[in-house]
């Protein structure tokens, strides 16, 4: 084997030994944590006996101590204190099942965590794993299989062997579309995002010694390693970049922490739990932010975790609001927000197109975009092609957030369409759902628009209060007529609280009604009741004239307004709506002329005014098609009937 392309195709066709006893989506239990065995052996070659010593001379040590000194033994973050490797365990076959055991035993802390998540979540580790190998006859040619590639440092640097996992993880998932795309993001819409953040602050990295990058929903680690990557091959190749990453799949979480420790990079910034309900990086800021969040994802199961979180205001993560419990993506969003450097950081994070605007004026999700943009920290949002993801064709977006914005772009937020052909080339194969990717020029394309900075048919300049709108409340005045029709009257006799009248009273509203009947119909509810009131010997009261007036009152437009008690007019609650009345515009200037036209009793309760922010992509980049004219249609319809004559005459002669 010459180069990492064929190690990796070696490791990829092992699992031809395994197809007749494993479906293809479970082909990757046993070749990823193999690879991994298999790496982790060949890296301690050099130093297995020393640890071996070490381990014997340490064995009273405290554990803390004792794993440190073996990680100094082994010259690495990892060790095995077993006298078993994968080449020592295929020579003796007759007891490999038992020493398998005592050689994943002998692994360190943090090996074994990668190796239990692997089982996903499995108590006892990898034993499942290969004690389903050992029970289908299949643990030592896979073994003897794996001892035979040459995963050493000097064949396969770090690098490289990343490359060779992130293949493995890719024939993996491609192996399984449907799940692929719920932690494998494609790697184009990875670079690009990358590109977006990194590039526009190319002179101010080259200048930079230290770098943290984050991604709170990690999966296989792909957004991270591609993030350092570029970093390094085409910033600045003397950064020293740390790499951040929080999962909640078990088997996601080991195979990214797998692939950190086989690129050399610190394994324990890798953290396993919940991000939203549970922050395992809590006080950590970070320079460079990005992932792509599941789309649609409830978080029901955690939502007492989260609404306690939200009542901590600006001591918690989700001051700003809280999105429909229906969908978590913005709380990702929020826990990012919370760990921004006030000295400056960069967010990139994929979303499908519900944040932009789902949400009323005054709702979570319009509230933590009105929180954004007050704060002018939205920079861009970047419109994808459809059908760039495994198990969805939906329309997504790349939003970039940055609370140290350049001054031109201060104030200000750029929108743009890549999702033209333009912008993608179409798979000679279909990945599952995924039919496009996003070249290398494309994504090259897309970052010239963003750093032009100009408004163009594909980008779009906007003010951040463009985005912006007050929600007023219009009311019309209740307008009623009163009939007083046999049937009304008797609907309103057995009505409870008339049944509730003492004395004579039930009596005597009855009489008191069938003599203004005799008047109706009423077309003025202050002069209807002035009547009643002086028909009565009693003075009803403001419960009985409420039911009274559900009761037997018709809306009419050509009434006289119901008035309160105050002479004001009561509104009409069928008859309310709402205008959003953009925030840069005087409300009172746009009731004026919008509204009083159209009904000129109206009037606005702004006790009830709502701010509310949403993004309308799609209504910016709208360009209208004109229909085509009925002579057009009708000549195509013509001369598709003309075709149709010319074929059945053909098939007759034929």
């Amino acid at each position: 084997m010459q180069n990492h392309s064929e190690i990796a195709e070696f490791l990829w066709k092992i699992a031809d030994l395994i197809k007749d006893d494993y479906d293809a989506k479970d082909y990757e239990d046993v070749i990823l944590p193999f690879t991994l065995l298999r790496r982790l052996d060949c890296v301690l070659f050099p130093t297995r006996q020393a640890v071996r010593d070490a381990a014997e001379k340490y064995r009273t040590v405290p554990e803390n101590t004792r794993d440190a000194l073996l990680m100094r033994a082994a010259g690495q973050r990892f060790y095995n204190t077993s006298e078993y490797s994968l080449d020592e365990l295929i020579k003796r076959p007759a007891d490999i099942a038992q020493n398998f055991s005592a050689y994943l035993a002998g692994f360190s802390t943090n090996v074994k965590d990668i190796l239990y998540n692997f089982s996903g979540g499995e108590e006892k580790g990898l034993s499942p794993i290969y004690e389903t190998l050992v029970r289908k006859r299949l643990i030592l040619k896979i073994t003897h299989s794996f001892a035979e590639a040459d995963l050493s440092i000097e064949t396969v640097d770090n690098h490289g062997m990343g490359t060779i996992f992130e293949y493995l993880i890719r024939k993996f998932k491609e192996a399984s579309n449907e799940a692929a795309g719920q932690f494998y993001t494609p790697r184009d819409i990875i670079r690009l995002m990358v590109k977006l953040m990194f590039e526009p602050d190319r002179a101010k990295l080259a200048k930079e010694s230290l770098v943290g990058i984050y991604d709170p929903a990690c999966g296989t680690g792909g957004m991270l390693t591609i993030a350092k990557e570029h970093l390094l091959a085409a910033v600045n190749p003397g950064l020293e970049v740390y790499i951040y990453g929080q999962e909640l799949n078990e088997k996601t979480y080991a195979i990214c922490k797998a692939d950190m420790l086989m690129k050399g990079e610190d394994p324990e910034n890798i953290k396993r739990e919940n991000t939203l309900s549970h922050d395992l990086l809590p006080g950590k800021q970070f320079n460079y932010m990005l992932s792509n969040p599941p789309f649609g994802k409830d978080w029901k199961n955690i939502r007492d975790e989260i609404e306690a979180e939200h009542k901590k205001g600006a001591a918690g993560r989700y001051a700003p609001g809280l999105p429909d419990v229906g969908d978590g993506a913005m709380l990702f969003l929020l826990h990012k927000l919370s760990k921004m450097a006030p000295q400056g950081s960069k967010i990139g994070l994929i979303f499908n197109g519900s944040p932009l605007f789902n949400g009323d004026a005054g709702s979570g999700p319009s509230n933590i975009r009105r929180h954004i943009l007050e704060n002018d920290w939205l920079d861009a949002i970047v419109a994808l092609p459809n059908d760039l993801f495994y198990n969805t064709g939906i329309a997504t977006y790349i939003w970039l957030i940055n609370n140290r914005k350049p001054l031109a772009r201060r104030g200000k937020v750029q929108l743009i369409n890549a999702t033209g052909p333009d912008f993608s080339t179409s798979l000679r194969r279909n990945l599952g759902k995924k039919r496009v990717e996003i070249s290398e020029e494309q994504s090259a394309a897309v970052l010239a628009i963003y750093q032009a900075f100009e408004a163009n048919g594909l980008s779009k300049i906007f003010a951040t209060t463009d985005f912006g709108y007050s929600k007023v409340c219009v009311e019309r005045p209740l307008r009623l007529r009163y009939d007083l029709t046999a049937e009304q009257r008797r609907l309103l006799s057995l009505d409870a609280a008339v049944l509730k009248l003492k004395d004579e009273r039930a009596g005597q509203l009855a009489g008191a009604l069938d003599a203004l009947e005799q008047q109706a119909p009423w077309n003025n509810d202050t002069l209807f009741f002035a009547a009643l009131d002086k028909a009565l010997p009693w003075k009803l009261t403001a419960g009985l004239t409420k039911i009274i007036r559900a009761v037997l009152g018709v809306r009419d437009e050509n009434a006289e307004p119901v008035l309160d008690g105050d002479g004001q007019p009561v509104p009409d609650s069928e008859l309310r709506d709402y205008e959003n009345v953009p925030l840069k515009e005087d409300i009172d200037v746009y009731f004026q002329r919008e509204v009083l036209p159209h009904v000129p009793d109206a009037w606005m309760d702004r006790g009830k005014d709502k701010i509310g922010y949403e993004i309308s992509f799609t209504r910016y980049f709208y360009e209208y098609m004109p229909l085509r004219s009925t002579e057009e249609i009708g000549a195509e319809l013509m001369a598709l009937d003309e075709e149709t004559e010319n074929l059945l005459r053909e098939i007759v002669r034929g």
